[in-house]
């Protein structure tokens, strides 16, 4: 049994699988009153078929001695940072389950030189009031031995061939009055870590949820991800096995080495909306017969050469050495001078998350508005929308081909708006003698290509050539349209008043159907400005009012985040329009549509939600863009 003398004590532990080139072990550090192999003798053998596993008993647990009758998260962070070296590697991937989850966090903390990656499962980083309350009692011998019989049989069978039959009770002891005093982290020290970090903590896990002690630390730890399985407790690993697997194998290829670690902060740190970007990148680590790096391929796809150039600076700082290769040859470059242009060619179409009719539609465009056909498929389109940068997959049936000068040139060459909820159009020029059958109906807002007025008709060329006839009565010539300025909102607020009782629709930008912001971005695109998609886009994009708000001025609203102060809104939700002073119109859930509201708890459309959730406001108009 392989034994090894680590800091006065002797620590057992197994090695499972070999040694992969390119790649650092896995190190597994068990829970409280438990062993290497009761922890993870399930998780263990199915992780060794990729990497190299070593599984110890911390001191005082198993087969390992406990000479000084200690029990220390620090004690035992040293232990490990130390074994590590002694069996010959400078650095591990650190998963850590409850208290070993506490050792993990104290081995990153206090021996970053050690760690790789870090996972931490069901861990505190300080000790809150409902540990206080809930340890004593949990780890008290007498209860134990009244009540918890099988526990008391598990801890005998476990250390007592080591450490005496009556050692448990010292191991409850001790196990005690660590975890009621220790660790204790503060936000600023858990801000220091510059390692990759996975935070675990089951949804219904009674010793750490209740103290949100998992969302505490992926908080404050730059970077680090979280997952929060719903309907598990404590022991996630062993109640979701194989999901627990596919979740760290997946953290560990994206982060599990410093070229993808870094690209990963690069991602996050300039390329994080993946509304109107694409950054999915990862480098294939190369190595020498001699288990050394000898080359980095970097695959995937970026959306500009820029981004590509920027990854690849990024590894290059990396790689010191001459004899390492950084190749891109893999990586694929979305947006370039090759891409086609394309002009949309219906109505209105919805623009979704991926190529499929149940998959969430994000956006919608409109009839005349260019993109990018970034991919086609049979019946989808991958493109982004050149109004405001959204990526999604359209309908290939909804998009017209075109060189880059009509595309660009389309809108400009425009002449007209619709400026009803529905503008009508016919295939052929309505006559008065005879019904003729309506072929469809344009929405608010869409600029039109007149080529002729005739007799309260106008003929319109669409983005393919074909040509409608719509009722001239419909529309609003572009040099008539209103201006973003006070006589200009004015106008405008009057139009969209039409809209109260239109429906909510998440994506929906027209009559059909307005979510919050494609309400707004309908209100001032109608004034000839375009605003971006989102409402947290918009937020970004206004000057912040303040003082009263003005008619046109846009209301943004958060909801509420952790429990921490700083974090009262964890990010922009709502949207919505003033109409002077406390009264707003929006498209809200709701009301399930376009409804009037107030912030005035004395006026009849009150809600309390929006005073109480009221970001900031922001303007838009002549000289803002």
């Amino acid at each position: 049994m392989p034994f090894i003398e680590i800091n006065h004590a002797s620590l057992y532990y197994e090695i499972l699988g070999e040694d992969v080139p390119g790649k650092v072990p896995i190190l597994l550090i068990h829970g409280s009153t438990v062993t290497g192999q009761t922890d993870w003798g399930i998780i263990a053998p199915l992780l060794a078929r990729s990497w190299r596993v070593i599984v110890p008993d911390c001191r005082g647990h198993g087969k390992s001695s406990n000479p000084a009758h200690t029990y220390s998260f620090r004690e035992m962070a040293d232990d490990m940072a130390a074994l590590l070296g002694s069996l010959g590697y400078s650095k591990a991937h650190v998963i850590g389950h409850s208290n070993g989850g506490n050792v993990a966090l104290v081995t990153l903390i206090e021996h970053p030189e050690v760690v790789q990656t870090a996972i931490l499962q069901a861990a505190n980083a300080y000790v809150s009031a409902d540990l206080l309350e809930r340890e004593p009692l949990l780890f008290d011998p007498e209860r134990v031995a009244r009540q918890r019989p099988e526990w008391m049989e598990e801890m005998i069978s476990l250390h007592g061939p080591t450490h005496g039959r009556e050692y448990w009770r010292d191991l409850l002891e001790l196990t005690l009055k660590e975890t009621i005093s220790q660790p204790n982290y503060t936000p600023e020290e858990l801000q220091q870590v510059r390692r990759p970090t996975l935070v675990i903590q089951g949804e219904k896990d009674g010793a750490n949820a209740p103290g949100r002690h998992a969302q505490f630390m992926a908080r404050y730890i730059p970077h680090a991800e979280l997952w929060i399985p719903t309907g598990v407790g404590h022991n996630v690993h062993i109640d979701l096995p194989f999901e627990w697997i596919e979740r760290m194998s997946d953290f560990l290829e994206r982060r599990g080495d410093s070229y993808n670690d870094a690209l990963y902060w690069l991602g996050q740190e300039r390329y994080p909306d993946r509304r109107v970007t694409v950054f999915d990148l990862h480098a294939q680590v190369v190595p020498s017969t001699q288990g050394e790096t000898s080359g980095v391929n970097l695959a995937g796809r970026v959306l500009t050469a820029d981004q590509l150039q920027a990854a690849r600076d990024c590894c290059a700082t990396l790689t010191p050495s001459s004899s390492i290769t950084l190749s891109v040859e893999q990586a694929r470059v979305l947006l370039d001078d090759a891409t086609p242009w394309v002009l949309i060619n219906r109505p209105v179409d919805d623009l979704r998350r991926e190529p499929r009719l149940t998959s969430e539609r994000v956006s919608q465009a409109l009839l005349g508005e260019s993109a990018r056909l970034i991919e086609a498929r049979d019946d989808w389109s991958y493109i982004r929308h050149e109004r405001d940068g959204y990526l999604g997959w359209i309908h290939t049936a909804a998009v017209h081909r075109c060189p880059k000068a009509v595309a660009v040139s389309y809108q400009p060459s425009c002449k007209a708006k619709v400026a009803v909820d529905f503008l009508p159009f016919w295939a052929e020029k309505p006559s008065q003698r005879e019904e003729t059958v309506i072929a469809g109906r344009l929405p608010f807002g869409v600029c039109l290509m007149v080529e002729e007025w005739d007799s309260g008709q106008a003929w319109i060329h669409l983005p393919d050539m074909h040509s409608w006839w719509v009722p001239s009565d419909g529309l609003l010539p572009l040099d008539q349209c209103p201006k973003p300025d006070g006589e200009g909102i004015d106008f405008t607020l009057k139009l969209i008043r039409r809209f109260t009782g239109v429906p909510y629709l998440w994506g929906g930008r027209t009559p059909y159907g307005f979510d919050c912001s494609g309400f707004t971005q309908a209100f001032w695109g109608f004034m000839g400005v375009s605003l971006p998609r989102d409402a947290d886009q918009q937020f970004q994009a206004g000057m912040p009012v303040d003082g009263t708000p003005e008619p046109g001025d846009l209301l943004f609203f958060g909801e509420a985040g952790d429990d921490q102060p700083e974090k009262r809104f964890a990010s922009i939700s709502h949207v919505a329009i003033s109409l002077g002073g406390d009264h707003v119109i929006h498209s809200n859930g709701t009301a399930w549509g376009v409804s009037y509201n107030s912030l005035n708890p004395e006026h009849p459309g009150y809600r309390a939600w929006l005073r109480d959730n009221l970001v900031g406001v922001r303007r838009f108009g002549q000289g803002i863009s």
